[in-house]
């Protein structure tokens, strides 16, 4: 497919404040399974410089820094881009892959490790963006990693579709304005979460049952009809022999052609579209989003 997408975030403040730098996580990524044919990035006001970089985990990012003062920041991000993956299933998953506890070489191992850790371990005093604190005589996480480990037998895709299809099941989806991630454990109790509530528990139940997973911020296409969109997140996990496969719990979905990647790290705040601060003593500020995705064509015709 090739899609049109416009992603427009606007800050504003309740007087001038200075800008410090910003890190901005709207390139799509280099990848496979998609091609960027397009990308045009407009920043109000303009910067006084920019430099493109790439993090740690090899996703794209344009460092800004600004000069002045200013009562609002505007980013326009237009991308028009091909997927390229119809099937999420075109692999041969080797045996090392096929059951639980899947075999990684020491090198993957290695670098597999911040995707391998759990962020909330049993008994963390944590409490979840809803202020709830989890139960910490229960490890809900643990419990649903080791029922579904059994009831597919150990087998590693029927697992991770077990659990895509559990949570697509069982937990509500509802849009959360609130900043940060519900705990897991908290998300498994009330049942209710955001897109980024149920990647964060999709991640933190693969990492328990031994799969290296992390999270991925970028769009989807959603209704067909309704080109109105938002920024979504999903998961990754990592197949011996394959690399890294998407999951979409909010949707139920194996992600393949209707996704588009924008970042993907072990923790959800190195996937932050938007980083940066201002400085003005006592002065609020708000922020909106829109974000447009328009199917265009079918993938073989020619742009």
């Amino acid at each position: 497919m090739i899609y049109s997408v416009r992603h427009i975030t606007r800050y504003t403040y309740a007087k001038q404040v200075f800008l410090e730098p910003h890190t901005i996580r709207l390139l799509p990524r280099p990848d496979p399974s998609q091609q960027a044919l397009e990308h045009i990035l407009q920043i109000d006001p303009e910067p006084g410089g920019r430099a493109f970089g790439l993090d740690v985990w090899g996703n794209g990012f344009l460092q800004v820094w600004f000069n002045g003062m200013h009562q609002e920041l505007r980013i326009e991000s237009t991308c028009r881009l091909r997927t390229l993956r119809e099937n999420p299933f075109d692999y041969f998953l080797p045996p090392c892959g096929q059951t639980l506890p899947m075999q990684y070489s020491a090198v993957e191992q290695e670098g597999l490790l911040p995707c391998l850790m759990r962020r909330y371990p049993f008994g963390q005093e944590q409490k979840g963006a809803s202020g709830i604190a989890p139960d910490r005589h229960r490890d809900a996480v643990a419990e649903l990693a080791a029922t579904l480990r059994q009831q597919t037998q150990q087998s590693s895709t029927g697992f991770l579709s077990a659990l895509n299809t559990w949570l697509f099941t069982h937990v509500q989806r509802r849009e959360r304005l609130e900043p940060g991630v519900l705990h897991p454990q908290v998300l498994l109790s009330k049942r209710v979460g955001s897109c980024r509530d149920l990647a964060v528990l999709f991640v933190e139940i693969c990492r328990e049952a031994g799969i290296p997973a992390r999270f991925v911020s970028g769009y989807q296409e959603g209704d067909p009809d309704t080109p109105e969109a938002e920024l979504h997140a999903w998961a990754e996990v990592y197949l011996p022999g394959i690399g890294w496969r998407g999951y979409d719990p909010t949707h139920g979905l194996v992600v393949a052609d209707r996704h588009i990647v924008l970042a993907a790290a072990p923790e959800p705040e190195q996937t932050m579209p938007m980083s940066g601060n201002y400085r003005g003593t006592g002065v609020s500020s708000d922020i909106s989003h829109e974000v447009w995705m328009i199917p265009l064509a079918d993938k073989h015709i020619p742009c």
